[in-house]
């Protein structure tokens, strides 16, 4: 049996939902994080220490998934959120983490080239033109 890294064909719709919608490979395993674990809350201190990041950073996840509408808060607890995605979005990211298990190094890099691509963006910006 060899080892594939593209084994699995990213679809087109979930390749455009990652472009679009996943920033980086923390926000992707935040994700996962907390669809592994539905309706349950999930601390942020936790997804610090499952993604082995500060809780500074696990926090701008968290907020970064509620923005989406991918986690809400949890009612008395401040720091817990659940994942509560609305049915369409979560058939999305269902398929989202298929091809993610399917295909990680795969979709690793279309998440890396996205961000790749905004930060050429960026540099681009302050290059000087001679006109």
């Amino acid at each position: 049996m060899t080892s594939d890294p593209d084994r699995g064909a990213i679809a087109d719709d979930v390749r455009r939902f990652i472009l679009t919608s996943i920033p980086s490979v923390p926000f992707m395993e935040a994700m996962l994080l907390f669809k592994a674990l539905p309706g349950r809350p999930v601390e942020t201190r936790s997804i610090a220490e499952r993604l082995y990041i500060g809780e500074k950073q696990a926090a701008a996840l968290v907020d970064q998934l509620r923005e989406a509408s991918v986690v809400a808060p949890v009612e008395g607890s401040p720091s817990a959120h659940r994942y509560a995605p609305p049915a369409e979005l979560a058939a999305t990211l269902d398929r989202v983490a298929h091809a993610y298990v399917d295909n990680l190094i795969g979709v690793t890099r279309l998440i890396h080239s996205r961000t790749e691509r905004m930060a050429h963006q960026f540099a681009d910006a302050f290059k000087i033109r001679k006109d």
